[in-house]
């Protein structure tokens, strides 16, 4: 039942209230979030007192039952599977402000709608909102567990809007309106509440326990990745929702350079995971998402992510898609557009970046040159030229959620095409070791070949007509950095969210509260 009411503060106190409410906001939360803008009002102590927000409580979720029910087809020794990996069970509701939650009338003449939203036994939530939209001014946000907040999101963010994960297992959704503005107005419907199970957010699962990846992964920053820091800046962990089962599911993904090198917003990942419009609007994708350090996990963070692609090209024998994101990245995250080679020639080894079981950033080394073979997880038509074959790994593995990460070429390879990615994860049977956790077992990997996704009877099936628009001919190209700050456009939609945290750099300096955290910084690891 939608309830309205006045908040209706001393007008004398009015102008405190506001104050106290952006010091505490800007105090509390502005370092944790790299990439957003104002708080939201709830935030704010003044805005918690005395106002009890209604809440919808969904079906509880058994999160331990279901990993091992996942895990279990992932860890079946020898079997090829494809490795994307479920992180969050669907649930699909009808929540609208027009006839649920509660308005508010702030004293500035604005009105706010808040619903809280819970599914017990959840680690983190899924939030995507499929009809309506947001008039001009009008912002929304949603906050989940000790303050974590993405948004604000406004007019320009188009529907269905598809939010960046928060942790806990309740969150509040706010949406709040200028002075003036109609509460009749079409305004966004809560439509997909999914509730996650492999508590993403926690920084004791990020070292192998219990759902972190397995102990024989090598983070990105350790020896054998270096050679690739470049690369490790295209390498995307992103989150899509499949209306088939309602879940949501992890793959890896890669953001690729052209023949002009205009930087196009092009990402790579794997058809199994992504081969529709509704999957690809549905896509969270999160960059940077890496340790500091090698040998412990630490100083990661979901800050540096954005919303929704568009479906470009995809097959299934192949198994690549291609989707271009709706919003150019910051460039103050300093990305990079990896290159690539559509040869299909084999290299005399190769290198994999990509998300294994929701961790951050790995690395693997296959020290044999890869063979051609068919699509092992038997998607498509039946190919035997269709993909790479590699492994055994003798540094890494890949696993769940490894899925639509790129096989590159070795940096020190004879043919000077070095660091360009060849081929798409489809799946495998490599795994670490079960006696020995810290090295890796002796199964293979199978990735589909961009040589072989390069050409196909129509543009929505094929990527030369995405990667050399102009028909030149060159099938082989390094990679290029994302355009630095000055030269590069900023996509208006993410200009006022970047502007705000750039804003609380000073207050970071001197060290105040939570904002005397270093970035990255992640809310369930403070030490204040």
């Amino acid at each position: 039942m939608m309830q309205r009411i006045s908040t209706d503060p001393d007008p004398t106190m009015k102008n405190l209230f506001s104050s106290l409410i952006t010091l505490i906001a800007m105090l509390a939360v502005a370092p944790a979030f790299a990439r957003h803008g104002e708080a939201p009002w709830s935030i704010g102590n003044a805005a918690k007192a005395g106002f009890s927000v209604p809440l919808a409580s969904l079906p509880e979720i058994d999160a331990a039952a279901l990993r091992d029910l996942d895990d279990a087809k992932l860890q079946q020794v020898g079997v090829m599977h494809d490795k994307r990996l479920a992180i969050a069970a669907g649930n699909t509701v009808s929540f609208n402000p027009l006839s649920s939650g509660q308005w508010q009338v702030l004293a500035d003449g604005g009105s706010l709608w808040r619903l809280r939203v819970r599914v017990p036994g959840a680690t983190d939530l899924h939030l995507g909102f499929e009809s309506g939209s947001l008039p001009a001014d009008a912002s929304l946000w949603v906050i989940g567990a000790d303050d974590y907040y993405e948004g604000p999101y406004d007019a320009a963010d188009a529907m269905p809007l598809w939010i960046p994960m928060v942790p806990g297992d309740s969150a509040m959704v706010e949406i709040r309106l200028p002075a003036g503005s109609a509460i009749e107005t079409a305004l966004p419907s809560l439509t997909h509440v999914g509730a996650g199970y492999r508590d993403l957010f926690n920084p004791i699962s990020k070292n192998g326990n219990p759902n972190g990846s397995g102990a024989c992964n090598v983070n990105v920053v350790c020896p054998l990745g270096q050679p690739y820091s470049d690369e490790q800046r295209a390498v995307a962990y992103y989150e899509f929702r499949v209306v088939g089962d309602n879940s949501t599911y992890l793959c890896t993904a890669t953001l690729l350079n052209d023949v002009p090198g205009d930087r196009k917003n092009y990402v790579l990942t794997a058809a199994h995971c992504v081969s529709t419009q509704s999957e690809a609007t549905s896509m969270r994708v999160y960059w940077n998402y890496q340790s500091t350090d090698c040998a412990i996990t630490r100083g990661w963070s979901f800050a540096q992510n954005q919303t929704g692609a568009t479906l470009r090209a995809t097959r299934a024998d192949a198994d690549f898609t291609l989707v271009e994101l709706n919003q150019t990245p910051d460039p103050g995250w300093n990305l990079f557009h990896a290159g690539w080679d559509a040869d299909g020639i084999a290299p005399s080894a190769s290198i994999g970046l990509h998300h294994p079981s929701g961790d951050v950033a790995k690395v693997d080394n296959s020290p044999t040159a890869p063979r051609s073979t068919y699509n092992c997880i038997g998607t498509g038509s039946f190919g035997t030229d269709s993909h790479w074959m590699t492994g055994p790994y003798d540094q890494g593995t890949t696993e769940g959620g490894s899925s639509g990460s790129g096989l590159f070429i070795p940096s020190s390879d004879s043919s000077g095409h070095g660091r360009r990615l060849i081929g798409v994860l489809s799946g495998g049977n490599a795994a670490c070791s079960l006696a020995q956790p810290t090295q890796p077992d002796n199964g293979t990997d199978c990735y589909g070949k961009f040589s072989a996704a390069w050409n196909s009877p129509s543009p929505s099936s094929r990527l030369r007509d995405w990667l050399d628009p102009q028909s030149s001919g060159t099938k082989s190209v390094a990679g290029i950095d994302n355009n630095p700050p000055t030269t590069a456009p900023l996509d208006s939609v993410l200009a006022t969210r970047i502007a705000a945290d750039r804003q609380a750099v000073p207050l970071r300096a001197v060290g105040r509260g939570p904002a005397g955290h270093t970035a990255p910084y992640n809310p369930l690891q403070r030490t204040n």
